[in-house]
Order: C-alpha cells, then sequence, then structure tokens
C-alpha cells in the first residue's frame, strides 16, 4: 500500500481538489500504475483546500511514502508561547486531527510543559509528558528520546514551531512522525542558510515575494487601500 501526498504548502491536503477536478490532495493506492496516474493529476495543477483561498497553490511535486498502519495517534509541537515567556511543549493522546478542535471538544487531553531556554528539556521532562499523554511504561523511555531530539531540532534550527500531527505509534510497536509542519525565525536566514535554501517561492504570493526581494514585509489584504507602516502596534493603529 502506497500514499501519494500533494506538496503543497497548506493545510486540509486530504480533503481538497484541483482545479482541473481531481480529487483529495493525499491519496491511498495500491499499484505502482495508480500512483503514476495520481501523480500526473496532481502536478501542474492547483490544490484547493480550506486554507488556500479559491485560486489554490501550484502543486510541482509529489511524495510517495509506504502507508503505515497506526495502533495509536498522538500530537507532539514545540513553539515559542508568549505566556509562558519562551518554549512550550504541546502534546495530546488525541492525534491525527486539527488540534484546534481537540482543544474545544477535550482541553483535559492537551499537556502543556514551559521548557527553561537556558536548561532546555530535561529527560525526566520528557518521560513526564510521555506518561500523561498515555505512552505504556516499556516505550517511555524512547518516547522521551524522540521528545528530545524534537526539541534539539526546534532549538539549533531556529524554529518557531516544530508540529509532528500525527505522532504515532504502528503495527509493530515503532514509533514514527507520520506528518510535520515546520516554521522558521525568518531573522535566523543569516545562520540557517541550508533550510532557507529549500524554501518554495512558488508557493508564496508573488507580490510577497517581489517584497522580500527588497528586504520589505508585505501583507496582502482585500481592499484597494495600502497601509505602509514600520511596525505591527502602528499598523494596528492605523487600520
Amino acid at each position: 500500500d502506497l500514499v501519494v501526498k500533494a506538496q503543497v504548502l497548506a493545510g486540509g491536503r486530504g480533503k481538497g481538489h484541483f482545479s482541473k477536478g481531481a480529487k483529495g490532495g493525499v491519496r491511498l493506492l495500491y499499484s505502482p500504475e495508480e500512483v503514476e496516474m495520481a501523480a500526473s493529476d496532481m502536478i501542474g495543477d492547483f490544490l484547493i483546500t480550506k486554507q488556500t483561498g479559491a485560486d489554490g497553490r501550484i502543486c510541482n511535486s509529489v511524495m510517495i511514502t509506504e502507508r503505515k498502519f497506526t495502533r495509536k495517534e498522538y500530537y507532539i509541537a514545540f513553539m515559542n508561547e508568549r505566556s509562558f515567556g519562551g518554549p512550550v511543549m504541546i502534546a495530546s493522546s488525541e492525534g491525527g486531527v486539527n488540534i484546534e478542535e481537540v482543544a474545544e471538544k477535550n482541553p483535559d487531553s492537551i499537556v502543556k510543559t514551559p521548557i527553561d531556554i537556558t536548561q532546555g528539556l530535561s529527560l525526566s521532562a520528557a518521560k513526564d509528558v510521555a506518561t500523561k499523554i498515555g505512552i505504556s511504561p516499556a516505550k517511555q523511555d524512547e518516547v522521551a528520546g524522540i521528545l528530545l531530539t524534537l526539541y534539539d531540532l526546534f532549538l539549533n534550527k531556529d524554529a518557531s514551531m516544530v508540529e509532528i500531527n500525527p505522532f504515532a505509534e504502528d503495527s509493530s510497536g515503532k514509533f514514527v512522525c507520520l506528518d510535520a509542519k515546520l516554521r522558521f525565525d525568518d531573522n535566523a536566514d543569516f545562520r540557517q542558510k541550508e533550510v532557507f535554501s529549500q524554501r518554495d517561492w512558488t508557493q508564496e504570493d508573488p507580490r510577497e515575494v517581489e517584497a522580500a526581494n527588497y528586504n520589505l514585509n508585505y501583507i496582502a489584504l482585500d481592499g484597494d487601500i495600502g497601509c505602509m507602516v514600520n511596525g505591527a502596534g502602528l499598523a494596528m493603529a492605523t487600520m
């Protein structure tokens, strides 16, 4: 069994559709011929999801991977949180779905662990999170090790978010990161050349791309009035 995923920077790909009529940016297939047909439907077309707007985003490539049969799916994320004054790890026993829906329906299933930026994430804290989201005692050391590695990625690559959804235990008992969303601090461009060299400008608004060439931040909005400011606070006050 194989899975083909359209490589488009937008959520909701599985429920999306392409401008030429093809359904779904994530498909489960069973032969190389089916994979070839699905890939040809996706590449070069615009995928429209609830996050892209009516115009959609161009699909220039697809990812083909082995299907995993999961026993249990979890949610893991690292991000900077203003209310904690630094990094926080967010984990939940309910993965594979939109975390906002989980927060609304079952907020008690979400565990938030502040991380001291000077001391980092400790093994004991990682094991505590594994325990709270229901990882079996025999697997807690393994999962804690994965959490420590993910935090190292978050810290060393100047990420603003590392989200694994779902983080899953497969049918063989192994833990795998089945899908991920990563964001990086634009201010770290000068020291994260390898990361930023992979930026796909075709997935971004051409006007924002042009502005970036002049070291400007441009945000496209509806309407025909422009607002030029030198800070977010001034922008909000002006609007």
